[in-house]
């Protein structure tokens, strides 16, 4: 009966070694490469492709730039002389507003 104790902790301690190394116990890893696959399907990688992206649709002078959850809003100041704000979508590259 005594070994009743230390037999439950060796099965326990054999199942959760075995569901790490089934990669149940990595999740961080996993996590890191959904994060590099996630930033390779997006159109718009970072505030300067907003600018450029931004800046070549509608000429002028890009006054900001703020990365928001899923995109980037940018102020730009037109060559017409209209202050107006955007918004680029990161995923899609979709500029909406102006």
């Amino acid at each position: 009966m005594k070994f009743v104790l230390p037999i439950v902790f060796l099965f326990i301690v054999t199942l959760s070694i075995d569901a790490i190394a089934q990669g149940g116990g990595a999740p961080l890893s996993s996590t890191i490469k959904n994060n590099k696959q996630s930033q390779q399907d997006l159109k718009v990688k970072s505030s300067k492709d907003a600018k450029k992206l931004v800046k070549s649709r509608f000429g002028g002078k890009v006054l900001k730039v703020e990365s928001k959850k899923s995109g980037y809003q940018v102020k730009l100041f037109k060559t017409d002389g209209h202050i107006i704000s955007v918004y680029v979508d990161a995923k899609t590259g979709k500029i909406s507003g102006g």
